[in-house]
């Protein structure tokens, strides 16, 4: 996802939340709900490529930490 479509969803997401009047934990799950459906579920997929990533670099860390 381009950085001008993420932005201008998160800033449409917060103006939503703070409409809505969601506030402290309810407003990660909000916003993930808003850019699944503002991005046509791109986010989605961006999302699981974040978690692939990371858990590659977890399972790197872990193997150089037991050298």
């Amino acid at each position: 996802m381009d950085r001008a479509r993420h932005d201008a969803i998160l800033t449409s997401g917060l103006a939503k939340a703070t409409a809505h009047g969601v506030t402290g934990k309810a407003v990660t799950p909000f916003l993930l709900e808003h850019f699944h459906e503002a991005s046509d579920g791109e986010s989605l997929a961006v999302n699981i490529e974040i978690i692939k990533s990371n858990s590659a670099l977890a399972a790197d860390i872990a193997v150089a930490s037991n050298l």
